[in-house]
């Protein structure tokens, strides 16, 4: 008989334990579900900024209530957020249950989210919360059909990549005049996929161009001290100590002359630089590093910086419609630093960037100046640029 009721008590305490058991799988579960998951009523819907719309617009748009919209921007005001940086390719994501506003997800690029949750409940919380990035290193390489451009955007690479690969090999080839079709053009960056979608480009690592004009090849090397460039095979810096130009995507619209017809003073006189045609507000680059020896109205010129360079040369920039921030007489500047904007003040017809290049204090034309190259690796880490020269240019190479 003891057996017996031992035997029934074990039975019974085996049962409430696959009682409680099924509770936790079956029952628990479903229970926290329904508390996380939205009703099947949940929809979202997706806005966009138009040309010009404030945030406010938007979710005035999006028929979000008075109420909860300012909640929003008082929301961003605590992060101090600028309203006045919305694109069009920006996007809302609103997510509703049961036609309440319980999320808002405002995407401004693929690594700057803002996620405003507990929307319904009153204690709205505003989080950072992108979705993750993978990034890898990748070899793109094509054969020029019409120009490099147009072949690069048809294998479905960005314009940003194109404009990279061209400013690294732009002291060595001509991208306008010098290529050809069938030359090949090879490219090793780092990608950045979003859910496989390409989003952007990190570091380029090096790059090649095989054509009727040459085989030419950059690498980039970074030494232990920390300066890093785009090198040749040798070590030899691709940059040159200016750039090309002071703008990137323009045209020649007059060029240096020692006699030319000014359109406003309706006489002839010296043309000393080159004017560049750009839209207002392009923004202007200064060619070379040096020191700001004037920035302020001069004349005929508008708003107007120069700079100093080594090597007795001066870059004089006219017309602008404002300047560069922190762009003042005295301050240092580097190759490449927005030093203003195209605009068309003083005498001028239209936007444009009047360019002016002295050497020795006597006026040169800017596009017969060869200036030159940046500094070359320093022969204490030469030995190290061989190891990663040879790395890539194996990459490079693959496949060809």
């Amino acid at each position: 008989m003891p057996f017996k009721k031992e035997l029934f008590l074990g039975i019974g305490i085996l049962v409430i334990i696959l009682l409680l058991l099924s509770w936790v799988i079956f029952l628990k579960p479903n229970s926290v579900k329904q508390q996380e998951q939205p009703s099947v009523n949940a929809k979202v819907t997706i806005f966009q900024p138009k040309s010009g719309e404030i945030f406010l617009g938007v979710l005035k748009r999006a028929a979000i209530a008075q109420p909860i919209a300012d909640k929003i921007v008082q929301t961003l005001n605590r992060i101090n957020f600028k309203f006045n940086s919305l694109k069009p390719m920006d996007s809302f994501k609103f997510f509703y249950r049961n036609d309440t506003l319980v999320k808002l997800i405002y995407k401004k690029n693929y690594n700057t989210c803002y996620s405003f949750n507990n929307i319904e409940t009153g204690n709205m919380t505003i989080s950072m919360s992108c979705q993750e990035i993978a990034t890898k290193v990748m070899l793109v390489k094509g054969e020029i059909k019409s120009s490099l451009y147009e072949s690069m955007l048809e294998i479905g690479e960005k314009p940003s990549l194109i404009a990279n690969y061209t400013d690294i090999l732009a002291w060595e080839i001509d991208f306008f005049t010098e290529t050809q079709n069938g030359d090949s053009f090879f490219v090793l960056v780092e990608k950045k996929f979003e859910d496989s979608l390409l989003v952007d480009y990190g570091q380029i690592e090096g790059v090649r161009y095989k054509g009727q004009i040459g085989d030419f090849s950059g690498f980039y090397f970074v030494d232990p001290k920390g300066n890093r460039d785009y090198y040749d095979a040798k070590g030899q810096s691709l940059r040159k100590s200016f750039l090309k130009s002071p703008l990137r995507y323009s045209y020649i619209s007059s060029y240096f002359s020692r006699g030319r017809y000014h359109p406003i003073l309706k006489i002839v006189r010296p043309h000393k630089g080159i004017d560049y045609v750009a839209p207002s507000g392009t923004p202007v680059s200064a060619i070379g590093n040096g020191v700001v020896t004037y920035a302020g109205w001069y004349d005929g010129y508008g708003r107007f910086v120069e700079l100093s360079h080594s090597q007795r040369f001066k870059s004089r920039y006219g017309h602008l419609s404002r300047f560069g921030g922190g762009i003042r007489t005295g301050r240092n500047v580097t190759q490449g630093q927005i030093i203003g904007y195209v605009g068309s003040t003083g005498l001028s017809t239209g936007p444009h960037l009047h360019f002016e290049l002295l050497q020795n204090g006597s006026w040169v034309n800017p596009l017969k100046i060869i200036p030159p190259r940046a500094e070359p690796v320093k022969p204490e880490y030469y030995q190290g640029f061989i190891r990663v020269r040879d790395n890539l240019q194996m990459r490079l190479t693959a496949g060809n």
